[in-house]
């Protein structure tokens, strides 16, 4: 062994060892330290308070380059994210939420249709009538309902057709599911942790 490290500079073993030892000890340390505290990990115990306390709105989806939809008005509203939960470089193993912001005629409110799930199956419903699903503190809260924080929308069904393929929106058990998961979702990566707090750790 000592006869291998005689011919090799110990700048380039430094660079070595740093390389082979440094690198991967700091992401372990910073997925400890960082990620691990990061996210709200027990959003599991919340979901069902957070949809017991959320209500149907029907509303008429803007048409398709609408001026209504965020996006069409300001290039820099972010409609995709993508949740790091550990330093490992590989962006497919970490969640991702989709963001639909628009401006609602009938409530006078932005709203944003959010994903945290596979939409894989689904289509938008430009111009069509749907039953959105949200919140009552959203709802009320004067904070929400602008253009810089639309209220969230966890979960959209077609009035007229279903929005997603082979009818599941009128499958009761696919989408109680779905809306489960997308509410755990969105208050586990999305809801700021103070906020996550205020509504519900300081009820307790």
């Amino acid at each position: 062994m000592k006869n291998i490290f005689k011919y090799i500079p110990m700048v380039t073993l430094g660079q070595i060892l740093g390389t082979a030892v440094g690198f991967p000890l700091l992401c372990f340390l910073i997925n400890i330290f960082y990620y691990s505290n990061k996210y709200n990990d027990d959003a599991e115990q919340y979901y069902k308070e957070f949809m017991n306390n959320s209500y149907d709105i029907e509303v008429t989806m803007p048409e398709d380059k609408s001026k209504y939809y965020l996006e069409n008005q300001d290039e820099d509203v972010k409609t995709v994210e993508t949740f790091i939960t550990k330093m490992d470089g590989n962006y497919f193993a970490n969640p991702e939420g989709w963001y639909n912001p628009f401006y609602s005629v009938e409530y006078k409110k932005y709203l944003s249709i959010m994903y945290f799930v596979d939409i894989s199956q689904m289509y938008w419903p430009y111009g069509r009538k749907v039953i959105l699903t949200v919140n009552k503190d959203d709802m009320n809260n004067p904070e929400y309902g602008t253009k810089e924080n639309p209220i969230p929308v966890l979960k959209d069904v077609g009035v007229d057709e279903s929005i997603r393929d082979y009818d599941k929106d009128y499958d009761k058990a696919y989408m109680d599911s779905f809306y489960r998961e997308n509410v755990i979702r969105y208050l586990k990566y999305k809801m700021p942790k103070s906020e996550f707090k205020r509504r519900f750790k300081n009820k307790e």
